[in-house]
C-alpha cells in the first residue's frame, strides 16, 4: 500500500506540473477556441433544424464531428509531452530521480486528458439547452458524451506513444495524426475487401465503429466498447513506457 501511495503522489506531481504548463502556452487556448467554435457551429445548425421541425432534438450531429476533430486535437496536445523532454535532455534528469517510467507516462497523459475533459465539460451547455427547449433522449446524450470522453482518452494515449518515439514535436504530431486517423478510418475500406475475417477485424479496431455506431447513435453501453477504448489506452501507454525505458538504459 505504501508503494501504491508513493506512485500516486509521484503521478500527482507530474500531473500538476504538466497541467499547469498547458495553460501558460498559447496552443491550449487556440485549440480550445477552435474546439468550442466548431462545436458551437454544429450545435447551432442542429438546433436550427430542431426549431424548424426537421429533426428530433439530439446531440449526435454535434458530437460526431467533435469525435472526428479529436483526431487532430489529441496529437497537437500531446506532441510535446515526451519529445520535448528528449530534445531538451531533461528526460535524463528524470531518469536519475526515483520516478518510474510508467509514472511519467501516465502522469503526462492524465494531464492532457484533464485538459480535454474541461473542453468537453464546457459543451454540456448545449444538451442543457436541448433539455430546456425540448425532450431529447437523455440516455443517448449521456452515452454519446461518455463515448467522446473515452475516445479522447484513447487518442491522447496514442499521441503520447507517438511523442515518445521522437525528439521532434512536428514528427510526433504527424505520427500521432496518422495513427489516430488510421484507427478512425479502419473500417472505411471494408466494402472493397472480400475476406469477411479481415472486414470484421478492421471494423472492430476502428474507433469510429465503437464511438459513433454504438455509443453515439444507438445509445448502448456495451462492455466491448468500454474494453476497446480502455485497451487502446493501456496498450499505447504500455508501449510508450517501454520506449521510455529503452531510453533510460541508453542514457
Amino acid at each position: 500500500m505504501r508503494e501504491i501511495g508513493r506512485s500516486f503522489r509521484t503521478m500527482w506531481v507530474i500531473f500538476k506540473h504538466e497541467f499547469s504548463l498547458y495553460f501558460i502556452s498559447p496552443i491550449v487556448y487556440f485549440i480550445g477556441s477552435v474546439w468550442l467554435l466548431i462545436a458551437g457551429f454544429f450545435f447551432a445548425n442542429s438546433l436550427s433544424f430542431f426549431n424548424q421541425g426537421f429533426a428530433e432534438p439530439t446531440m449526435a450531429y454535434t458530437l460526431s464531428p467533435m469525435g472526428f476533430l479529436m483526431i487532430f486535437i489529441a496529437p497537437a496536445l500531446t506532441m510535446r509531452l515526451v519529445s520535448d523532454e528528449i530534445r531538451a535532455g531533461t528526460h535524463e534528469l528524470l531518469f536519475t530521480s526515483p520516478v518510474r517510467d510508467w509514472e511519467i507516462i501516465v502522469g503526462k497523459w492524465l494531464a492532457s486528458w484533464a485538459v480535454i475533459t474541461i473542453f468537453i465539460l464546457i459543451t454540456l451547455l448545449y444538451p442543457a439547452l436541448l433539455v430546456w427547449r425540448g425532450s431529447p433522449d437523455q440516455g443517448v446524450i449521456l452515452t454519446g458524451y461518455l463515448g467522446l470522453w473515452l475516445l479522447s482518452g484513447a487518442t491522447l494515449a496514442v499521441g503520447v506513444l507517438a511523442s515518445s518515439l521522437t525528439q521532434y514535436q512536428l514528427v510526433a504530431f504527424i505520427v500521432g495524426l496518422a495513427a489516430t486517423l488510421f484507427l478512425w478510418l479502419a473500417d472505411s475500406g471494408s466494402n472493397l475487401i472480400m475476406n469477411p475475417t479481415i472486414v470484421e477485424i478492421l471494423t472492430q479496431i476502428g474507433t469510429r465503429t465503437h464511438f459513433r455506431d454504438q455509443l453515439l447513435s444507438r445509445g448502448l453501453i456495451d462492455p466491448v466498447d468500454i474494453v476497446y477504448f480502455v485497451g487502446i489506452m493501456a496498450i499505447s501507454l504500455f508501449l510508450a513506457t517501454q520506449i521510455l525505458g529503452t531510453r533510460r538504459w541508453r542514457a
